[in-house]
């Protein structure tokens, strides 16, 4: 279903199901366990989701739907919502490297991640609405908070790929072909993971919040916090003497 790899603190996780990555079950669990398993060890700091030769995802399994029973249909719902929630609370950040094929539950994965790369003749759009259902992975939902309501509601009624031209700012990397794609994407993951992991958390956690009262308290909490840390220490000393930190 998936491959997953350590390297240089970046755990990468290769979709690996069929030709085109359809999104079952099956395949959300192993994510899920993949996260939960490596993606919280120590000797991890960034996460990369990314597709097989072919594509990153077609979607969801539709073949498989007729033969769903109502409480599977319900299970398959529940294990996504519980794969995007993961990614977004979990402390390292998500990444999403995208080629090929990017539509329906797989453009829905790549959403819910941090930041995505994408080469730029990859084709994306939330097509469920041809099919007679919609895109219930929460797609609408994040496409909506990220490129307007407009702009969600056209790619989702009519079921029609979307221009990257007019969604750019979606994507932190636009890139001609896979294997430009691979080199920004190790770039970026190594580059994040060259830092401290206590900054990469913080910041993580950061990113979620809103500009309430509240959480610029719990932002305080955490800037006081990690003056003491030792990544801190270690950070301050090396500007100090002009040296290049080593961050664990």
């Amino acid at each position: 279903m998936i491959n997953t790899n350590v390297e240089n603190y970046v755990l990468y996780i290769q979709l690996n199901h069929g030709p085109v990555n359809a999104l079952n079950e099956a395949v959300l669990n192993s994510i899920i366990e993949a996260i939960e398993t490596e993606g919280f060890n120590e000797d991890v700091k960034v996460i990369v989701i990314k597709g097989n030769e072919k594509c990153f995802s077609a979607g969801a399994d539709i073949k498989s739907f007729p033969e769903l029973t109502k409480h599977e249909r319900l299970d398959l719902a529940s294990t996504s919502a519980k794969l995007f929630r993961l990614i977004k609370t979990c402390h390292k950040p998500v990444i999403s490297s995208i080629h090929g094929v990017c539509l329906g539950g797989g453009f829905e994965l790549a959403l819910a991640c941090d930041m995505r790369l994408i080469t730029k003749d990859t084709k994306v759009g939330l097509p469920e609405i041809n099919l007679g259902i919609f895109p219930g992975f929460g797609g609408v939902r994040r496409l909506s908070a990220m490129v307007g309501q407009h702009k969600a509601l056209q790619a989702a009624l009519t079921g029609e790929n979307i221009n990257l031209e007019e969604v750019k700012h979606l994507f932190n990397v636009i890139v001609e072909d896979k294997e430009a794609l691979e080199q920004a994407t190790e770039k970026l993951a190594t580059t994040i993971a060259s830092k401290s992991l206590d900054s990469i958390k913080v910041i993580k956690q950061m990113s979620n919040l809103d500009l309430s009262l509240e959480s610029d308290q719990i932002e305080e909490r955490h800037f006081v916090d990690i003056i003491e840390s030792d990544n801190a220490k270690e950070g301050i000393d090396a500007f100090i003497n002009k040296r290049k930190p080593e961050f664990k």
